[in-house]
């Protein structure tokens, strides 16, 4: 069995992430170039937020921030900062949640108010003004399944012994 690197494993959980998002293999280096993924051990600071804001509206691309609580290392808490027409939104807690068919993945803010975020082919993140789910319960199934979708991803590359390259900002870090 290959033993990873802790940088390695960052860049194979970014795979699995950029996977899990577009719904397919392959797309790592075109996700990467058009969402700007962060992973954390830390849930970010209203500054952290400020310039995710700021970022995305000078750049319009998303910022996707994913941190793990000790308490459950095993599932990721998500944050969108997306912009929306000319309307940038932040949205501190987002549930993944993946259909029956595991063709469509998309994130839910956790009031199931906002609707939901997904990518399309060219991954641009769109707005759906409904969530496939109008509450927590109803939603449930396929949030287990998202998660679930993203474990097998993951343990999948790593039978396979795929690894991916470190984003160059990342490995600033």
């Amino acid at each position: 069995m290959t033993k990873f690197t802790q940088q390695q494993l960052v860049a194979n959980y970014m795979g699995a992430l950029a996977h899990f998002f577009t719904g397919q293999p392959g797309r790592f280096a075109e996700f990467i170039d058009k969402v700007d993924l962060r992973l954390s051990g830390d849930e970010p600071n209203a500054l952290q937020l400020m310039l995710f804001t700021s970022q995305v509206r000078h750049t319009g691309c998303p910022v996707i921030w994913i941190y793990h609580m000790p308490e459950a290392p095993t599932i990721p808490l998500i944050g969108l900062v997306a912009l929306k027409d000319d309307q940038v939104f932040t949205i501190e807690s987002c549930m993944p949640w993946t259909s029956p068919s595991r063709r469509s993945t998309c994130l839910i803010p956790d009031n199931f108010k906002m609707g939901a975020f997904a990518f399309d082919d060219q991954l641009r993140l769109v707005h759906r003004p409904k969530p496939p789910a109008r509450s927590l319960s109803d939603a449930r199934p396929g949030i287990v399944r998202a998660f679930n979708f993203l474990l097998e991803i993951e343990a999948d590359q790593l039978e396979r012994g795929e690894t991916f390259p470190l984003p160059e900002l990342a490995r600033a870090a």
